[in-house]
């Protein structure tokens, strides 16, 4: 299906920019890719007006036969018809039979029949099904069909069987027509088509979405599962006009993953105008091997001469590298150089190091693991070189690509796809943009660190050929308060930074958040469609201000470490050194404000993770992870009110907000005494004299009763026995009145 539908100055994904006419094109809908194989659709897109900005929006779901437990490449792919043409050599067949040409097919005109038995109808005769015979007998035109027949299957026994069933003979049924294929040399005509790649992603390991699976539903998915990714294709956008085929291809071998393509177009004038994209080396993303170093650069991509356009005033040099194979995927240190005419032109390392932290979170399989420029589940990145210094226009250019030496102990491919693109001279001299709201966000890349309550993260973009060193940028929530910020930096043409903002003042009467910037290097700039965006949020939890973060460490209980932020980035709590296997319960008492709760673990895998135990039960590892967990309890109620997934990979990042917080009073709190709070025995509760019945509880740490006794209100002092108790973390709780007080003891016979 395909859809084309107008929308002036709305959101489709829920952060939208101040500009002109926003055209949406859907190329695939829910198309399933359940083996592997390339997923083609035709897109009519918008042929008569400029567009500052075209996004391609990706939506990942499971197969209707649900979601693999695998991960799969999936590249994106806009197929370019270049009204160019070559042929080949080929055979022409004389004939061919229901699709295929042997080299001799035997059958019969007349409808021939096969003997059939079933218990109610006895012996019946069922007619074949007739096979469709085609003639190309047209010696100028080879492939041309001249006629087409309609025949039957012949050269087979017919059984037949007694009034019982029993087989008792077989007839012979005869071919009455045999043909011999003759083929004619020709050349097939073609219409030469470049692949480009739009954009390329991982899937993830799809087991938890698969109802299949003993899993599923218990980690937050179901088969209504989708993810999106983004993609910037402004600059692929004078080949996506008119009928385009878009590819989805899907490397899997098994079910499966289904791909929903939209395309925006927002209206407007770029930072400058595409005129040309050529490949650099093979057809849109293509796999080339590595073995050696002088291999690679000799034999897969070796130095090439591409031409360019006397017309051409601006240049890039784009690269997506990812690794695959046993040494491919894994080797990190691997990076590339990219020159053109013989200078460096840039280069980065072919690794992601933060696999731990991605936003498809838990997966099944190894999720967790650094890969070669991918994560599963994750859009793989892309790198950008700016070249215009080191291009003649009208020349001819040398370009090349070569990877850092290494000797792969096993398979090592990279796919890669290497595009070069020619503009028109660039628009503005004085443009600065706003490219992305990170934070607050419902961007599903973006959900890791969302929902925030203060320090919002935009991305800005210098989009004028002068060098931007200065911004003013103001923000706030819509129908609320707005900030000012200054912004310095040095930032050359279309080079992008992260900013981080201050505060945020939640006092709007939307969940929208606004950010403009004005005043690039204190000047007026030259474009402000891009100077606004806005972002769909939602409001982060509300908690009280006293509660207990109880970590239970697993086999590794050093790589955790944790702390709270509040909204001016000061520490306000930590804690680090855990022992393992043990049962942290760390009081918190804050006051009103937003605070940001970061939970670390440095070997980047939770506190469980599958794999490791699983090595250990087969004997590979000599001690398994193991099992922890985290989460936030009120201690006065003993009710846990906040669990996070165990399973969470390098780090859970969690803002929330406290909200009218209670008041310490220092004498309540001095009048309840328990000592001492780590005890090998007993445990003594102090309360001033009272004509109140005191009452006191003895819990665990999951807010069972172990011990409750009446207190008579003028005896100060009483003593509780723990010996009969395990070692661990409990709770005395003291009822006067109205007036209910808690605190924590730690138990340890030894």
């Amino acid at each position: 299906m395909i859809r084309l539908f107008f929308i002036l100055c709305l959101s489709f994904s829920l952060a939208f920019a101040d500009s002109g006419d926003t055209t949406f094109v859907q190329v695939h809908d829910n198309v399933d890719m359940t083996s592997h194989g390339h997923y083609k659709e035709w897109g009519e897109f918008p042929n008569d007006a400029n567009y500052r900005k075209v996004l391609m929006h990706f939506d990942m779901g499971c197969a209707s036969t649900g979601c693999s437990g695998w991960d799969y490449d999936v590249h994106i792919l806009l197929r370019n018809r270049t009204s160019k043409y070559d042929s080949n050599l080929v055979l022409a067949p004389s004939f061919s039979l229901d699709g295929s040409s042997p080299d001799s097919i035997s059958f019969s005109y007349t409808p021939t029949y096969v003997n059939a038995w079933d218990s109610i109808s006895g012996g019946t005769a069922i007619a074949n099904d007739t096979l469709v015979l085609v003639w190309y007998q047209d010696e100028n035109v080879p492939f041309l069909a001249t006629d087409t027949q309609y025949v039957y299957a012949a050269n087979y026994y017919n059984i037949t069987f007694d009034s019982a069933g029993a087989v008792i003979d077989s007839v012979w049924v005869a071919a009455d027509t045999t043909l011999y294929l003759s083929n004619t040399d020709t050349y097939n005509v073609f219409e030469i088509i470049e692949d480009f790649e739009l954009g390329r992603a991982i899937t993830p390991y799809g087991t938890y979405m698969n109802p299949a699976n003993n899993s599923y539903g218990t980690n937050g998915y179901d088969e209504n599962w989708k993810h999106r990714f983004t993609y910037d294709v402004t600059d692929f956008q004078h080949l996506l006009k008119d009928s385009v085929e878009i590819d989805a291809f899907y490397s899997g071998w098994s079910s499966g993953f289904s791909v929903t393509l939209n395309f925006e177009f927002i209206e407007g004038t770029p930072p400058r105008t595409p005129l040309s994209l050529t490949n650099v080396y093979k057809n849109g993303a293509a796999g080339y091997g590595y073995t050696n170093s002088a291999d690679f650069e000799n034999n897969q991509m070796p130095e090439v001469k591409v031409a360019t356009s006397e017309y051409a005033h601006s240049f890039k040099l784009q690269f997506v590298p990812t690794g695959h194979g046993a040494a491919g995927e894994f080797t990190s240190g691997v990076s590339y150089t990219a020159k053109v005419n013989g200078s460096i032109v840039g280069g980065e390392n072919i690794w992601k190091d933060d696999c731990g932290f991605n936003a498809i979170w838990p997966q099944g399989g190894t999720w967790i693991f650094d890969r070669a420029n991918w994560c599963p589940g994750e859009a793989v990145p892309i790198f950008n070189h700016e070249i215009t210094p080191y291009i003649i226009a009208g020349d001819s250019a040398l370009m090349d690509i070569n990877f850092s030496s290494y000797n792969p102990t096993n398979s090592a491919t990279y796919s890669c796809a290497v595009h070069f693109f020619q503009y028109k001279e660039p628009n503005f001299v004085l443009d600065a943009e706003v490219i992305d709201i990170i934070s607050p966000s419902l961007k599903d890349q973006y959900s890791r660190i969302n929902p925030i309550c203060s320090n919002p993260v935009i991305k800005i973009r210098n989009s004028g050929t002068e060098e931007l060193t200065e911004l003013t940028i103001q923000y706030g929530v819509k129908g609320g308060t707005m900030q000012s910020q200054q912004w310095t930096g040095n930032l050359k043409f279309m080079q992008e930074e992260e900013v981080t903002l201050g505060e945020m003042i939640n006092d709007g009467t939307e969940n929208i958040f606004e950010v403009s910037i004005s005043s690039p290097n204190g000047n007026t700039d030259m474009h402000n469609d891009n100077d606004f965006m806005a972002s769909a949020f939602e409001d982060v939890p509300v908690y009280k201000n006293q509660f207990l973060v109880r970590l239970k460490t697993n086999n590794y209980g050093s790589e955790n470490s944790w702390k709270i932020v509040n909204s001016q980035g000061e520490i306000v709590y930590s804690k680090d050194n855990f022992v393992s296997n043990t049962l942290n319960a760390d009081t918190v008492i804050l006051g009103n404000g937003c605070f940001k709760f970061t939970l670390e673990d440095t070997g980047g895998d939770g506190l469980d993770f599958w794999y490791w135990d699983a090595l250990y039960n087969e004997g590979e590892i000599d001690q398994p992870d193991g099992s922890g967990f985290i989460n936030f309890m009120y201690y006065d109620t003993i009710s846990v009110f906040k669990t996070f997934h165990k399973d969470f990979g390098s780090r859970i990042v969690h803002s929330f907000r406290v909200e009218n917080a209670t008041p310490i009073d220092k004498h309540s709190m001095n009048s309840f005494e328990v000592y001492p709070t780590l005890t090998h025995d007993y445990v003594n509760v102090k309360s001033p004299a009272s004509t109140y019945e005191k009452n006191i509880q003895l819990l665990d740490v999951k807010g069972r009763l172990l011990l409750e006794k009446k207190w008579l209100g003028e005896t100060e002092e009483m003593q509780i026995d723990l010996t009969p108790f395990s070692d661990g973390i409990y709770f005395i709780k003291l009822k006067v009145a109205d007036s209910l007080q808690t605190e924590k003891i730690i138990f340890n016979k030894y």
